[in-house]
C-alpha cells in the first residue's frame, strides 16, 4: 500500500489531471451513443492499443513475432479471438513486460483478490483519471455531482500516523477519510460530528465499513441521509443494503472493477447491471461445467502505459439478461456477479476489522497468501514464497501492515506453506476464520452482515 502523502498525492493528480474536462464530455457523449457508435469506438481505440503493443510491449512482440500474426490484420471485435488470453499468472511472471512506458512514469497498485496471490500492475495517472471520470458519469445518474463531497471508508491507515485521528480531510480532493480499523461507539460522536461538520454528498467505500459504521449509528439512535452511497470491492448482502439505505436514506451505487483495470460494471438508477463499454472491451467465456456461469475478460481501452488484453479476471456472472435496460442506454447489460466476500474479523480489543485481507495485499515475491483468524486477536499468515521472496522483508512488511491496520496488541504467527487450500470453487479465499469449514467456501456471512440482517 502507498504511503500516506504518497497516496494524498495520487489523489490530487488524479482529480486535477489537465484532461479531466475533455474526459467527462466525451463520456457524457457515449452515455447517449448507440450500439454502432459504441462498437465503433471500441474497435477505434483496439486497433491503436494493438499496434502500440506489438512495437512496445516485449511480452505482446515476442507473442506477435512467435505466432505470425500481422498486428494490422486485427481491426475490431470479431478479430479479438485471434489474441492470446492472458492469465493472473503471466502477469504475475514480468509486469513490466506489458509495459509500454518505463515504470517509473506509472503507478503501480497490488491486489490479491480471493486468489491470494499477490499481484503487482502498472498504469498511467491518465488512466487514473480517466477511470474517476467514468465513475462521475456512473454517480451523476444518481444526482452526485462530479465533484462530489464524499466520505470514504476504506484501509485508512493514516490512522496510524501522528497526530492518530481516525477521520482525515483529503484538501482539494472533495474527501473525508474515516479509518475502517477504528468504528467503534466509544469513536462515533467524534466521528459524526466530523461528517456533519464536512456536509458530504455521498458515503463511500467497503459495503463491510459502511455497514459497521451504519449499524453504530442505528445503534445510537440516530440517521445520516446522504444523496447516495457509493460501493466496490465486495459482494452485499441483502441485510447489509436495507441497513445502509435506513440510516443513510439514499440509493446505493454500486459498481464492479479490478486492481488490473481492464473492465468495469455498475448498476444504473433503475437498478440492472452495465458493462461501461468505453473504460474497456469485456467478453463472456464459457465456465467448465457452468451452463448457468460466464467468465469475465477485459481488454482495457485506457491504460496506454501498460495495456493487457484479453485478461481473464477469474471473476464469474450469471446469464446476461436478453431484455433492454428501461434507462434508455445502449451499454450492455450484465448479469449477476460473483464477488470478493470476506470474513470481518474480531481485533483483540473486540473492534470488527472490515476486509482484512488488506494485510496481505502488498506482500512482494509471494504465489500466494491468506491471513488465518484464529481467535479474538490471533492471527496466522501464510505465504507460498516465489520469484524474489525476502523472508525478513516479508515478515516486516506483514508485521507493519498488522499494526497499521488492526492495530497493536495482536498475536501474530507467519507460517510458509508449500500451498494454500482451496474451497470447494477451486479459489483461494485471502482471509478466512479457522474451524469454519464454510468461511472456506465462501458462505459463512460475515459478522458485519450479521448485523445488518438485525432489525432496523
Amino acid at each position: 500500500m502507498s504511503p500516506p502523502g504518497l497516496q494524498s498525492l495520487k489523489h490530487r493528480v488524479r482529480r486535477m489531471h489537465p484532461a479531466g474536462p475533455l474526459m467527462r464530455w466525451s463520456l457524457s457523449r457515449m452515455d447517449h451513443a448507440s450500439a454502432a457508435e459504441i462498437r465503433s469506438f471500441q474497435e477505434r481505440r483496439l486497433r491503436l492499443l494493438v499496434r502500440l503493443v506489438a512495437a512496445r510491449s516485449p511480452f505482446y512482440k515476442r507473442w506477435f513475432a512467435g505466432a505470425g500474426v500481422d498486428p494490422s490484420s486485427i481491426r475490431g471485435l470479431a478479430d479479438l479471438n485471434r489474441l492470446p488470453l492472458v492469465t493472473r499468472a503471466d502477469l504475475m511472471a514480468s509486469p513490466t513486460d506489458f509495459a509500454v512506458y518505463p515504470p517509473r512514469l506509472m503507478w503501480q497498485a497490488h491486489s490479491s483478490g480471493t486468489s491470494g496471490r499477490p499481484l503487482a500492475v502498472h498504469r498511467t495517472p491518465g488512466s487514473s483519471a480517466y477511470e474517476l471520470a467514468v465513475l462521475q458519469r456512473q454517480w451523476g445518474w444518481f444526482g452526485l455531482p462530479h465533484d462530489a463531497r464524499r466520505v470514504v471508508l476504506r484501509g485508512s491507515d493514516f490512522a496510524a500516523d501522528p497526530p492518530y485521528s481516525f477521520t482525515k480531510e483529503i484538501p482539494g480532493n472533495h474527501q473525508l477519510m474515516v479509518s475502517s480499523f477504528h468504528l467503534t461507539a466509544e469513536r462515533l460522536p467524534e466521528i459524526l460530528r466530523t461528517m456533519r461538520a464536512f456536509e458530504p454528498h455521498a458515503v463511500e467505500g467497503w459495503p463491510s465499513s459502511i455497514a459497521l459504521l451504519a449499524a453504530l449509528v442505528r445503534d445510537a439512535g440516530e440517521r445520516f441521509p446522504v444523496t447516495a452511497v457509493i460501493t466496490s470491492s465486495e459482494m452485499m448482502s441483502p441485510g447489509q443494503r436495507d441497513l445502509m439505505r435506513f440510516v443513510f436514506d439514499g440509493p446505493i451505487v454500486d459498481h464492479y472493477g479490478q486492481t488490473e483495470r481492464v473492465a468495469m460494471a455498475g448498476d444504473c438508477e433503475v437498478g440492472n447491471w452495465h458493462v461501461f463499454p468505453d473504460y474497456g472491451i469485456l467478453e463472456l467465456i464459457d465456465v467448465e461445467g457452468r451452463a448457468d456461469r460466464k467468465e469475465i475478460v477485459g481488454t482495457a481501452l485506457h491504460n496506454w502505459g501498460s495495456p493487457v488484453l484479453r485478461y481473464r479476471t477469474g471473476d464469474e456472472v450469471g446469464l446476461t439478461p436478453a431484455e433492454p435496460c428501461p434507462c434508455g442506454r445502449a451499454f450492455p447489460r450484465l448479469g449477476a456477479l460473483d464477488g470478493r466476500v470476506e470474513d470481518s474479523f474480531m481485533a483483540a480489543d473486540g473492534r470488527v476489522i472490515p476486509l482484512p485481507s488488506a494485510v496481505v495485499d502488498d506482500l512482494n515475491g509471494l504465489l500466494e497468501a491468506q491471513i488465518v483468524q484464529l481467535g479474538q486477536g490471533r492471527f496466522e499468515i501464510r505465504i507460498v514464497p516465489g520469484a524474489g521472496f525476502d523472508a525478513e522483508a516479508c515478515r516486516a512488511r506483514a508485521m507493519r501492515n498488522v499494526d497499521r491496520l488492526f492495530g497493536p496488541g495482536q498475536q501474530v504467527t507467519i507460517r510458509t506453506v508449500d500451498r494454500i487450500p482451496r474451497s470447494s470453487s477451486g479459489k483461494v479465499k485471502a482471509a478466512i476464520v479457522a474451524g469454519d469449514n464454510a468461511a472456506a467456501d465462501g458462505e459463512r456471512p460475515s459478522m458485519v452482515a450479521q448485523m445488518g440482517r438485525t432489525g432496523l
